[in-house]
């Protein structure tokens, strides 16, 4: 990934999208924003203790910088599960409403539609962007541990494939900044769980000395190439948001007490 400042905003991008002019991609920090500790400063999480107000005009400061409204912006109230949403049609404006057209119980986003901003909200947890640009369809997905587990990562790409049509070999990847396994201890009972669900799970689940450590970016990153997506398609950001707490929100470093950061993306005509 690189950083790019917007109005003195820093994102960052990747570089696998960078040749793709029909693709608005970025991924904020925690940089640039409003809010007081222990949000500061980019906090755009909707279910945080930080007043309203500071999160509406943190969204405001990422909207005038990538240039969207916010009216376009589509994003869910997460449930750490694997239900997916297909956006058919840009969000009707209704006076009075919340800040963004938000669904609730989805943890993945997909739509072909231009002009629409996709969002999802992550502190510690995986966003992964997918896009085909043949079939100019994306996706945005957020990955808990409990969405890795029930693999959403690779039913997203099979929805692309079943509703849109897209070939797994042209669907491009990135795997956005997360807890990386050097800060991501579970107990035996969870890793057993990845151990059952996952023939492969020996790849990236190990034992350590306080128990087992998880690479939450390398189990989606074999899923995505279980579903037949190229392995060179795939970038995988290797940021650790709990070791980098002073760029990214990180859940587990900071107790709960903390922000969301977003990844964004959205079609152009």
């Amino acid at each position: 990934m690189k950083t790019v400042v917007i109005n003195n905003i820093p994102f960052l991008t990747f570089t696998r999208f960078a040749s793709c002019s029909s693709l608005q991609h970025a991924v904020s920090t925690r940089r640039g924003g409003i809010s007081p500790e222990p949000f500061t400063s980019l906090n755009l999480g909707l279910n945080t203790a930080d007043a309203p107000e500071n999160v509406r005009a943190n969204h405001e400061i990422i909207g005038n910088a990538l240039g969207f409204s916010l009216h376009g912006l589509v994003s869910s109230r997460q449930v750490h599960g694997c239900a997916i949403k297909c956006i058919a049609q840009h969000p009707v404006e209704q006076p009075g409403s919340a800040m963004t057209y938000t669904f609730s119980g989805f943890d993945a986003l997909i739509t072909d539609v231009t002009g629409i901003m996709l969002m999802v909200r992550v502190a510690d947890c995986v966003p992964l962007l997918l896009f085909d640009e043949e079939k100019k369809v994306l996706a945005v997905v957020h990955a808990g541990w409990k969405g890795t587990l029930a693999g959403i990562a690779g039913k997203t790409v099979q929805t692309m494939i079943a509703r849109y049509g897209s070939l797994p070999g042209n669907i491009l990847a990135g795997i956005g900044p997360a807890i990386g396994p050097c800060c991501f201890t579970v107990g035996s009972d969870v890793a057993e769980r990845f151990y059952t669900r996952f023939s492969n799970a020996a790849l990236f689940v190990k034992k350590s000395i306080t128990g087992f450590v998880i690479s939450l970016g390398e189990a989606n990153r074999l899923q995505l190439i279980s579903r037949g997506c190229g392995e060179h398609n795939i970038e995988t950001a290797g940021l650790c948001t709990a070791c980098m707490s002073d760029m990214f929100f990180s859940h587990r470093r900071e107790q709960g007490k903390t922000g969301r950061f977003g990844l964004l993306a959205g079609l152009t005509a």
